[in-house]
């Protein structure tokens, strides 16, 4: 048995990271890129030195966002540490307006906000360029690209991660890359144009602050080996991931500490779902099998099957505008907001009990009421199954009681299937509910959630994603451990 739980926990680990690759590149996929995000706030000439010079906040706020998520980084490979100077000059060129011009104002704008976020590898071969007196002309748009390629936007992990003196630091360097930025014009003439007259004192100060923070930017060969593979964004998210540093950037908080106060509120109704839902549905479908083929066995399942058909949503509805409003006589039998009162915290044990009582009801009908014709439907079909097999008969012939019989014998085997129903509880305590959460207005976990996908939050999403993950991996593995505890026949093939 030990040796089977230990290849199932082995086999856990690639099928862990082949969900998590999975769900990274959905969410990757899924989300407009940061050049497509800026390119939003105007068009031509805007979107290009006007979005740098007129709205660089905004530039740089996104630059933020993005690096939280690691969406600034290629998604699986980095290559541009194999930029050289001759390759960016080539980019510098295409973005030059002119007679000869290569590209017309929309694929320049989106050009040169690409070029403005590829990172710190290309802070070397921008150096590069300034320090060529023969590419005056390119100096201009070369210092507006490295003011952002050197741009290390103040995250809230830096709080953790950095001490004071390297956050003052980091502050006074893009303060400083922003401050030598050379004042240019992309002329429909002529090209660029450079109109500042400090143009050569920026310029030596800005290869001054380069030799300066060499070690930050210089490209060895062990930095671009490196920068292939751990420069990358699913390598950066899932580093943030697995030791806690996620961020998200719609909500302003660490991913896991939003995630925990969200779940507490999920946890409580789904736990109590579910135990009513088993409690109730199990006796109801021992009592249909013992019964069936009458009169209250078709009541029963004609009632069930009615239920099921119902829309939650539809039955959520209904409970809202009946049950939870105002009527004529200006009484209301439930609420229709959260799941205690505003004053709860000052009503004594009693009464705060009754309160989670009052609000909770109808939220727990509604995610029960479909689970009762499943779990009761199987529960039946499958005792009625073990009651027509040969050791059942044999039982009667013996003379056990009918009730021995079914709780002694046949119950236990027809657990199996119910086992396999079961698998999935543990990660269904940590599923949100939207529909309920939306219509009561609960501030749960499927809201949270849903906010997330709409925000494109991915750190959110895959922190959300690790813990429902691990949570199915887990309750697969305590499944196969009851099928042993209920079936002998089981057990023997690994005891």
């Amino acid at each position: 048995m030990w040796a089977y739980i230990i290849r199932r926990l082995l086999w856990m680990i690639p099928t862990f990271i082949g969900i998590l690759v999975i769900n990274f590149a959905v969410v990757r996929l899924r989300g407009p890129t940061l050049a497509e995000e800026l390119h939003r706030g105007g068009s031509g000439e805007e979107a290009g030195l006007r979005q740098a010079e007129s709205h660089l906040t905004n530039v740089r706020n996104h630059l933020a966002r993005f690096h939280l998520a690691g969406n600034h980084l290629p998604a699986v490979i980095n290559l541009r540490g194999f930029t050289s100077k001759d390759g960016v000059l080539r980019h510098l060129q295409r973005l030059e307006r002119g007679p000869q011009a290569l590209l017309n104002d929309g694929q320049r704008s989106r050009e040169e906000l690409d070029l403005w976020l590829k990172g710190p590898l290309y802070v070397e071969p921008l150096i590069a360029i300034l320090a060529d007196d023969s590419l005056e002309r390119f100096h201009g748009p070369a210092s507006q690209a490295l003011r952002l390629c050197a741009f290390d936007p103040p995250l809230p992990t830096d709080l953790q991660l950095l001490t004071e003196a390297e956050r003052q630091a980091k502050r006074q360097r893009n303060q400083a890359f922003d401050r030598l930025a050379i004042a240019y014009r992309n002329d429909p003439e002529f090209g660029f144009i450079t109109e500042d007259p400090e143009r050569e004192a920026k310029r030596a100060a800005l290869l001054e602050l380069y030799e300066a923070n060499r070690d930050l930017y210089q490209r060895s060969t062990g930095r671009i080996v490196r920068a292939m593979v751990l420069e990358t964004g699913f390598v950066d998210l899932m580093t943030k991931l697995f030791t806690g540093r996620l961020w998200s950037h719609s909500k302003g908080r660490s991913v896991f500490a939003l995630i925990g106060e969200r779940w507490q509120v999920t946890f409580t109704l789904n736990i109590l779902a579910i135990i009513i839902a088993w409690t109730v549905s199990i006796p109801l479908g021992i009592r249909s099998a013992r019964r069936a083929g009458s009169l209250g066995d078709a009541i029963t399942t004609n009632s069930l099957f009615f239920l099921w058909s119902v829309p939650s949503f539809f039955l959520g509805s209904l409970f809202l505008h009946h049950l939870c409003t105002d009527s004529s006589t200006g009484i209301r039998l439930f609420p229709n907001i959260g799941l205690s009162s505003p004053d709860a915290h000052w009503l004594s044990p009693p009464r705060l009990l009754l309160d989670y009582l009052w609000h909770g009801f109808l939220p727990l009908l509604l995610l029960t009421y479909g689970s009762f014709t499943a779990l009761s439907r199987y529960m039946r079909a499958q005792l009625l199954d073990q009651m027509h097999a040969d050791y059942i008969r044999t039982a009667r012939a013996k003379g056990c009681d009918e009730d021995r019989i079914i709780y002694r014998h046949a119950l236990r085997n027809s657990m199996v299937t119910m086992v396999t129903l079961g698998q999935g509880l543990l990660s269904a305590l940590y599923g949100g509910f939207l529909f309920t959460e939306i219509i009561f207005s609960i501030n749960g976990l499927g809201t949270l959630l849903y906010e997330a996908a709409l925000d494109g939050d991915a750190p959110l999403l895959m922190g959300s994603t690790l813990i429902s993950v691990g949570l199915f991996l887990i309750s697969i593995l305590v499944a196969d451990i009851m099928y042993a505890v209920v079936d002998p026949r089981i057990r023997s093939r690994y005891v």
